[in-house]
């Protein structure tokens, strides 16, 4: 009788197994294309830190901006994601292009020529947000971005990206559809270490669009007078 019970629960776990195997395999990585966009768009909004600074005040207040964006291309490439993204309190303005790589998301991060003025360029109208492509600076810094079922994993260690200064930078990003987590470390021309601290960004929901809000406040408005009708009548009664 024991033996029977012991071939019982080694054919239940057996296929307990094989139910968890057939899960995970599942589950197939999107194509490419499909990669591009979503990570672009996850990539996309408004973010900050706040909740580190909260548990870390050491570390500076960042918020970070990101819209899609049109280049002025007399032959626009088919398939790019470009986005400007623009951050402060530390001043960061670079345009980040997202396209299909061989097994991964490619990443290229490029900056704006000095006298260009980008500042603010989400906040314009739709068809505003546009970006004379003479004005991106031809360097650029590139990296792979993994996708990993809820996110988009990369880095561009050991090598990094040349600084001006002759150093390096490397770079390790992590996109989720409510997260950034972003950690560059900056080396010398010896190959100090300067900086190396990880910035833990987090999507900033904004308040109900203002066609939205009205039409609540209406809604609320029509209720309380009916409300309001009602009372009155029962008072005449």
């Amino acid at each position: 009788m024991n033996l029977l019970k012991v071939y019982a629960l080694t054919v239940i776990l057996s296929g307990f197994t094989l139910a968890q195997a057939n899960r995970a395999t599942a589950i197939t990585v999107p194509p490419l294309e499909t990669q591009v966009k979503q990570v672009a768009q996850w990539f996309t909004g408004l973010f900050d830190n706040s909740q580190q600074v909260a548990s870390n005040p050491s570390i500076p207040l960042i918020t970070l901006s990101s819209c899609s964006v049109q280049l002025t291309d007399a032959n626009p490439v088919i398939g790019i994601q470009n986005i400007y993204l623009e951050q402060k309190s530390i001043n960061r303005f670079r345009l980040y292009s997202f396209s299909q790589g061989n097994s991964a998301v490619n990443l290229s991060i490029r900056a704006f020529d000095s006298s260009y003025p980008v500042s603010g360029l989400c906040n314009r109208p739709e068809s505003e947000q546009v970006i004379d492509s003479s004005k991106v600076l031809g360097t650029s810094c590139n990296l792979e971005l993994f996708w990993q079922s809820t996110d988009y994993i990369g880095n561009n260690a050991p090598n990094g990206c040349p600084t001006s200064s002759g150093g390096k930078v490397v770079s390790s990003v992590t996109v989720s559809k409510i997260e950034i987590d972003s950690l560059d470390k900056i080396f010398t021309a010896n190959g100090n270490l300067l900086f190396a601290t990880p910035i833990e960004f987090r999507r900033v929901y904004s308040i109900p669009e203002p066609s939205l809000t009205l039409g609540l406040l209406a809604i609320g408005i029509w209720g309380t007078s009916k409300v309001i009708s009602v009372k009155m009548k029962n008072k005449k009664c």
